[in-house]
């Protein structure tokens, strides 16, 4: 059996560090989860199309009424017409797979922009902290908004950012979903 060239192996190693671009962190796992326990409202620990559509709706995804009824075939294997969290966590896992980074980030900034500015306030920030159930104090988001608009120590805070400037705060601090 011939040896693949050494510039091949290097690049394979690489890339297996690298992880699926359909891999949820448990971040966005928890909060899946917590959209599903919403959802099951009689805690029967599965939900229905239409509470799938409206999940689906309200993270940002525009989904036709076949594209839920085709999501909801491919994962109710027992035909009950509903499926369970583990099923509703994998249709978002590869929903989120099939969406761009730069995109979810640009559909979160519109979310938020409630004013529709074009730009985020500390005001903004903080209500989509405590919506989220997010930790971040007032300092905190004081000091993300500073160094996303390039503020130096000692300058005048800002007093909001744009939507570049918002997704330079997303991609320094991953973790942390606004």
């Amino acid at each position: 059996m011939a040896s693949a060239p050494p510039g091949r192996k290097k690049t394979r190693a690489k890339k297996s560090k690298i992880p699926p671009r359909d891999t949820l962190t448990e971040q966005q796992r928890k909060e899946i989860e917590e959209a599903f326990d919403i959802l099951d409202t009689e805690g029967s620990g599965r939900i229905d199309q239409g509470d799938l559509h409206v999940a689906l709706r309200a993270l940002g995804f525009e989904p036709r009424k076949d594209e839920v009824k085709k999501l909801m075939s491919d994962n109710d294997k027992e035909n009950s017409g509903t499926i369970n969290k583990q099923q509703f966590v994998e249709i978002f896992r590869a929903k989120w797979g099939e969406t761009d980074p730069p995109d979810l980030l640009n559909l979160a900034f519109q979310l938020y922009d409630t004013e529709e500015s074009g730009t985020l306030s500390l005001d903004n920030l903080q209500q989509i902290t405590e919506m989220i159930g997010e930790g971040a104090s007032v300092e905190e988001l004081q000091e993300m908004m500073n160094e996303a608009a390039g503020v130096k120590n000692g300058d005048e805070n800002a007093w909001e950012i744009s939507v570049e400037q918002f997704m330079k705060i997303m991609v320094h601090q991953p973790e942390k979903t606004f």
